[in-house]
């Protein structure tokens, strides 16, 4: 049986504040990764929309400020100029990245020496769309990069004439480089490192705070453990979970034990109902003859003869003691039933008293014409360790029982068996038994298997089993019974044998 465990032994991990600081931290923790995804994107994408806006007209203006056209008539490109061109805008801004592209899309010209492009050509839809409103389109509005065709970025666009575009890439390769260079600067790594000390101080705080909290909580379930533990409830498979869980088994547990008392009571106020009639009836009997036969001796006292007055007395004296038995019977079962009685062990020879005891009831058992005999096993001398005076009257209600369901001609006959370290006594007789499905109630006070006609008659009350059943579990000991209708009866139990 494993004891149940307290909220103050449960593993770190299995605390209810340390389980609700994890999983308040997680949620933290989540929201701030989300609130940082948000927060670049947001930057990313106001950084983009920052760049196009201020350079929205780039194109234009270095279309304007050419010398000559950079696309002939004819559609020939101006090399020397677009080299030009090209040197100093990257002198001014290394991101920037110019291409001449047709009216088909088509990249016919870049001054990006020994580079080769990814595309060929630049979707032309979002160039129209920035030459036809450049103030009121939203921004950023992303282009092909002609050297990443998975990503889009932003541009400024002029037309030059019928013959092209002028496409230039305002954040090209080395701006990129110099994000990703940034991205791995001491900044950023200063910047998760105080993140990282916030979750752990975070952490500890929700911790120490959640405990403080949850504390009650705690002391709660240690008050419903230890009601529970006061009660003799100790859970064999102990619950796996936090404070929660613990106080919902004792609590599950406290109610399923209060229903079995709830139970318990109906059962024993039937059971005193029971008793109440039983004995009412038990002692109605005895009385109302010993009152009937009182009664005619006085109403004839001078009339009945000697003889007659003596024979009275006797059937009164009968009742007396049949009254007397009942009633020693249920004082002793209620002794029995409240625990008043513990048994004084010490070890004495069982064939012994078996050999008494039968002596006792042999003149009995010759009126009843019943034979009442030791086995030859019996004369075992072995020594039991036991209350010589409570077994005593097991033996004795064992066999009034015998003898009372024992018709005439038949044998009672008792055995004592060795086994191992205990020593088995047997009592079976050869009566008129009982049905299987009666054996369950055989030790019930006041219940007997058989009709009073084919019993003996005699002052049974129906509690002589149920006073064996009591002793024999003081000493640790069961009472078994087999039976069967016309076949009669066995009873076993064992004593421990004496070392």
């Amino acid at each position: 049986m494993a004891a149940n465990p307290s909220p103050c032994s449960l593993p770190f991990f299995r605390r209810l504040h340390v389980r609700i600081a994890a999983v308040t931290l997680a949620v933290l923790v989540l929201m701030a990764l989300a609130l940082l995804a948000l927060t670049r994107s947001h930057q990313w994408r106001s950084s983009l929309e920052w760049t196009q806006r201020m350079n929205v007209g780039l194109a234009n203006y270095i279309v304007q400020h050419q010398p000559r056209p950079l696309l002939t008539a004819q559609g020939t490109v101006d090399e020397q100029l677009v080299r030009e061109m090209a040197m100093h805008l990257m002198m001014t801004n290394p991101a920037l990245e110019v291409y001449l592209i047709d009216t088909a899309g088509r990249i016919v010209s870049h001054a990006l020496d020994g580079v080769s492009l990814a595309l060929t050509h630049v979707d032309l839809k979002p160039l129209r769309q920035l030459l036809n409103n450049p103030h009121g389109t939203s921004l950023p509005l992303l282009g092909d990069d002609p050297r990443d065709p998975l990503h889009g970025n932003v541009f400024s666009v002029a037309t030059l004439g019928e013959q092209g575009y002028l496409y230039v890439v305002l954040r090209g390769q080395a701006a990129r480089g110099l994000a990703q260079d940034a991205e791995r600067s001491s900044v950023l790594r200063d910047t998760v490192g105080a993140m990282l000390l916030a979750v752990a101080v975070a952490a500890v705080a929700l911790i120490l705070g959640m405990g403080v909290l949850t504390r009650p909580l705690r002391r709660l379930t240690m008050q419903v453990q230890n009601f529970r533990d006061l009660d003799g409830q100790v859970n064999a498979h102990p619950a796996q979970g936090d404070e929660i869980t613990l106080l919902s088994t004792a609590v599950a547990a406290q109610q399923a034990r209060i229903a079995q008392q709830f139970e318990q009571l109906a059962q024993s106020d039937h059971l005193r109902r029971e008793l109440v009639s039983n004995l009412s009836h038990d002692l109605h009997t005895p009385l109302a003859s010993i009152q009937g036969y009182v009664e005619r001796c006085l109403l004839r006292n001078t009339q009945l003869t000697a003889d007659e007055r003596e024979a009275h007395l006797r059937v009164v004296l009968r009742h007396c003691t049949s009254l007397g038995k009942r009633i020693g019977d249920l004082f002793e079962l209620s002794k029995l039933d409240a625990g008043r009685v513990q048994p004084q062990l010490e070890a004495f020879c069982l064939s012994e008293l078996l050999h008494d005891v039968t002596q006792a009831y042999q003149l009995q058992a010759e009126q009843c014409k019943v034979t009442l005999a030791l086995t030859a096993n019996s004369q075992n001398t072995a020594l039991v360790h036991a209350d010589i005076a409570l077994i005593e009257r097991v033996l004795q209600n064992l066999i009034d029982n015998a003898l009372r369901y024992t018709p005439a001609g038949g044998s009672i006959h008792i055995d004592i068996q060795p086994q191992g370290a205990e020593v088995v006594v047997s009592v079976r007789d050869t009566g008129v038994g009982m049905a299987h499905e009666h054996l369950p109630h055989v030790f019930e006070r006041y219940w007997q298997a058989q009709d009073t006609a084919s019993a003996r008659p005699g002052p049974s009350a129906g509690l002589g089993l149920a006073i064996v059943k009591r002793i024999l579990e003081l000493h640790g000991s069961v009472i078994r019974i087999r039976s069967e209708l016309a076949g009669g009866t066995r009873f076993d139990f064992s004593l421990l044998r004496a070392v």
